[in-house]
C-alpha cells in the first residue's frame, strides 16, 4: 500500500512539473520574440559579407516596405520578409519602416516624387538622400528552371543598399556579336549577380559598335563560335592597351580552323588556347564515372587570396585548356588560376590540332600588365560551368563557380575592400561524388557490410549450437 502511495506521489509531482513547464515554455514565447533561422544555409539571415558592409556604412540609409506590417507578417513568405528586414534594422545606420500605401497616399508620393520608381503596394525601396532603388518581391523570390526557390533577399537588399550609397557604378560588357552563349537567355544568375552588387551590365556588338565604350569595367567573352574580324579584334585590342580588363570564356572550340584574331589578341599576353578538350583521369579529380566533368584545382593569385582554397571546388563540364607562352615583357605577369593533374590530357577538339596535350594543364590563366595603364585578362576553358543551366544543375557546389567569376571581375575592378553577396537555395543539399569515392561507396555498401552481416550471423549461430 505504501509503496502505491509512493509510486502515485512521485507520478502527480511529475505531472504538476511538466505541465509548469509547459505554461512556462508558452508564456514565454508569447512575451519574447525569439526565431532562429534552421535552414541549412541561413537562408533567411544575413551572412559575414552583409554585416562588413552594413558596420562600415557612413550615410543613413532607410528601407521601407510599401505594405501594412500585421498584414504582410500574416503571410508566410511576408513573414519571412519581417523576420528577415529585422536582421537589417539592428544596425545603427539602417532603418526599416512599412507604410501602408493606401493609407498614406502623399508618403508614397513624396518618395517618388519624379515618378521614376513607379511604386506599387509591397515594393521595397531602398534611399539613400536623393538616391532610391525600388525592388519587388520577384527580386526576393525567384524559382530557377527546376523549380526550386532562389532567395535573393540578402543579394537585393544589401545590392541595393551598395548602389545607393555608392558615388560611382562601374559597368560590365558581355560581347554579344561573337558569343554562342547569350547573356539573357543562359547568364541571368551572373547578371543579377553583378547588377546586385553595383555593377551595371550591358551587352555590345563588336562588329557595330565603333569601339569599346570608355565606361566599360570590364568586357566578357562567353563561349566565342567564331573567329573576331580583324577590326574587332583590334577594337578590343585597342581597349586593353588603354588599361582595360577582359574575360574570356571558352568552351572547347568546334571548328576545322583555329581562331587566328583571338590567338593573335591572346599572344599578346603570352597565353596560347591550345584547341582541345580536357580528360581528367585522376579519379579524384572529376565527377563519378564522368572523366571530362572535371574538378580542377583553384589555384592561390590575386583572385582568390582571400578564399579558404581547401573548400573551394568548381565544377567544370567540358573544358578546354590553354599554355603559357615564353614571357619577355617584363611588366607582365601571368599566374594559373585553375589546374588540372598530372593524369589529365587534353585531346584534340578543333583547331586542325591533332596531338594530345600532357598533364597537368591550365584551365584558367590570369595575366596583369602594370605599364602606364594597368591591365588584366582572365582565360577560362570553359563558359557552361556559370550558365544557369549549370547552376542550378549542380547547387550548392556550383555556388563557387559563382564566387570564382564575380571574384574575377571584382579582382579587375580592384575593389579590394568590396565583398560580394550571392544568391541562397533552398534546396537539399547535395554531393558530388569523384570517381574513386564513387568505387569506395558501392564496395562499402554492396560489399563489405552484406559480407559483415552474414558472418556476424555465421558466428552468433554457431556460438548458440554449443550452448
Amino acid at each position: 500500500m505504501m509503496k502505491n502511495v509512493k509510486y502515485g506521489f512521485l507520478f502527480l509531482i511529475m505531472a504538476v512539473l511538466v505541465i509548469g513547464i509547459t505554461i512556462f515554455v508558452n508564456v514565454l514565447a508569447a512575451t519574447v520574440d525569439l526565431s532562429w533561422d534552421m535552414t541549412t544555409n541561413k537562408l533567411y539571415s544575413i551572412g559575414e559579407q552583409t554585416e562588413s558592409i552594413l558596420e562600415s556604412l557612413q550615410k543613413e540609409v532607410e528601407i521601407v516596405m510599401l505594405g501594412d506590417k500585421e498584414e504582410i507578417k500574416g503571410e508566410e513568405a511576408g513573414f519571412i520578409l519581417v523576420q528577415f528586414f529585422d536582421n537589417y534594422d539592428k544596425f545603427d545606420k539602417v532603418k526599416v519602416s512599412y507604410v501602408d500605401p493606401d493609407k498614406n497616399p502623399n508618403f508614397v508620393t513624396k518618395l517618388d516624387e519624379s515618378g521614376v520608381l513607379a511604386l506599387s503596394e509591397y515594393d521595397i525601396v531602398v534611399k539613400c538622400g536623393t538616391k532610391a532603388k525600388k525592388l519587388t518581391l520577384y527580386d526576393i523570390f525567384q524559382s530557377d528552371n527546376y523549380g526550386l526557390m532562389m532567395f535573393y533577399g540578402e543579394q537585393a537588399v544589401t545590392g541595393a543598399i551598395k548602389y545607393v550609397t555608392s558615388d560611382i557604378t562601374p559597368t560590365v560588357y558581355f560581347v554579344d556579336s561573337n558569343a554562342g552563349r547569350k547573356l539573357d537567355s543562359q547568364y541571368t544568375i551572373v547578371k543579377r549577380s553583378l547588377q546586385n552588387n553595383n555593377f551595371d551590365v550591358m551587352k555590345i556588338n563588336l562588329t557595330a559598335a565603333d569601339k569599346i565604350p570608355d565606361d566599360c569595367t570590364v568586357l566578357i567573352f562567353t563561349a566565342p563560335n567564331k573567329d573576331l574580324s580583324y577590326q574587332e579584334k583590334n577594337k578590343v585590342s585597342e581597349y586593353l592597351k588603354n588599361g582595360g580588363n577582359a574575360v574570356f570564356l571558352f568552351d572547347p572550340i568546334d571548328s576545322p580552323e583555329k581562331f587566328k584574331n583571338f590567338d593573335s589578341l591572346l599572344e599578346e599576353y603570352t597565353i596560347a588556347l591550345n584547341y582541345d578538350r580536357v580528360k581528367e583521369n585522376d579519379p579524384q579529380r572529376h565527377v563519378a564515372n564522368r572523366p571530362y566533368d572535371i574538378v580542377p584545382t583553384v589555384e592561390a593569385c590575386d583572385v582568390t587570396n582571400s578564399q579558404d582554397l581547401s573548400q573551394f571546388f568548381v565544377i567544370m563540364p567540358s573544358s578546354t585548356s590553354f599554355r603559357r607562352l615564353l614571357n619577355e615583357k617584363e611588366p607582365l605577369t601571368v599566374l594559373p588560376l585553375l589546374t588540372t593533374s598530372d593524369m589529365a590530357v587534353g585531346e584534340p577538339y578543333g583547331g586542325g590540332v591533332s596531338e594530345e596535350v600532357t598533364g597537368p594543364v591550365d584551365i584558367g590563366l590570369i595575366a596583369e600588365y602594370q605599364g602606364a595603364k594597368t591591365t588584366k585578362v582572365a582565360v577560362i576553358g570553359n563558359a557552361y560551368f556559370v550558365s544557369d543551366e549549370a547552376i542550378a544543375y549542380y547547387y550548392p557546389d556550383s555556388y563557387n563557380a559563382l564566387r570564382l567569376i564575380t571574384l574575377t571581375v571584382d579582382w579587375m575592378y580592384d575593389k579590394s575592400n568590396d565583398v560580394f553577396v550571392l544568391p541562397k537555395s533552398a534546396n537539399l543539399d547535395s554531393v558530388i561524388l569523384t570517381g574513386l569515392n564513387a568505387n569506395l561507396i558501392v564496395i562499402v555498401t554492396v560489399i563489405a557490410f552484406p559480407i559483415l552481416i552474414v558472418a556476424a550471423g555465421i558466428i552468433i549461430w554457431l556460438r548458440r549450437r554449443h550452448l
